[in-house]
């Protein structure tokens, strides 16, 4: 072989090598490339983006295995936190949580009525209009709620005279004449005023002269009430009330007729007790 001929084997011979070394990563270029990568997958992004969002659950705490998350904080501090996650888990171990369970479900049940009644009155059209007519009748059915009762109140230290001065006020004697006629007792008249609460919940029938039955106060001495006089509330100053009323009613009449579209369309079948039906 002469010179020429085996110093282009030669040159061969390098070029061969040379791909070998590319092709199988082992450079030393190659190989610090290597440690980098290897480097950024253990400990994270190399010149990471500051503006990625942040992680949106983050853990503070764990309470028996129950973590604390930063974004249920809502203002407390951490301590506070874990002090109520403590007191919740002793409440349960107490069993509380079966004693609020009948709670649960009836408010439960209210966020799913009231939740469903929204989704109706967004597929429903506005209620009726509500007439002059309907207002002025419904005035003159219900005036016992529009109109305010003076309330006079007389009291005793002993229930054996309660009867006694509950006749007499009944009978239309005056009450301060009633008190006077008992000089060895102490009794005393008040005026309440008007009082539309007492009047409902006190007297069967709201009109001038009806006397309550006989009560026991807080103090421990008794009392008899009686309304003295009856003001009728007039129309134009009970008129949104009347109003906002008989909107209710429209709805719940709404609420009623859907009520049975949903029976027939879910397959809900609905059976009265015939001892109620009067109340449907």
């Amino acid at each position: 072989m002469n010179l020429r001929k085996a110093s282009i084997l030669f040159a061969f011979l390098i070029l061969i090598g040379c791909g070998q070394s590319d092709s199988d990563g082992n450079s030393p270029g190659d190989e610090q490339a290597k440690t980098h990568n290897n480097q950024t997958e253990k400990w994270g992004h190399e010149n990471e983006d500051s503006t990625e969002p942040e992680k949106t659950v983050e853990i503070l705490a764990r309470v028996n295995g129950t973590p604390i998350y930063k974004k249920d904080l809502n203002g407390k501090t951490l301590q506070s936190a874990i002090a109520e996650e403590i007191i919740y888990q002793a409440g349960v171990k107490q069993g509380l949580d079966k004693e609020y369970e009948d709670m649960i479900r009836k408010y439960e049940r209210k966020l799913i009525i009231d939740g469903t009644k929204e989704n109706i009155l967004e597929n429903m059209g506005p209620t009726k209009d509500i007439s002059e007519e309907e207002i002025e009748s419904y005035y003159e059915l219900n005036k016992d709620k529009y109109s305010n009762s003076r309330i006079y109140e007389i009291t005793f230290p002993d229930a054996y005279i309660g009867e006694e001065i509950r006749k007499r006020a009944k009978d239309g004697e005056e009450l301060h004449a009633i008190a006077e006629s008992y000089p060895d007792v102490t009794v005393n008249v008040v005026d309440l005023g008007y009082n539309r609460q007492l009047a409902v919940t006190e007297f069967k029938n709201n009109e001038a002269g009806a006397v309550s039955e006989v009560v026991q106060k807080p103090n421990g001495t008794f009392r008899v009430l009686k309304i003295v006089e009856v003001k009728e509330i007039p129309l134009s100053a009970s008129r949104n009330s009347i109003m906002n009323a008989l909107e209710s009613i429209h709805k719940g009449e709404m609420f009623k007729n859907y009520a049975s579209k949903l029976a027939d369309e879910y397959n809900i079948e609905v059976e009265v007790e015939r001892q109620n039906q009067g109340n449907q």
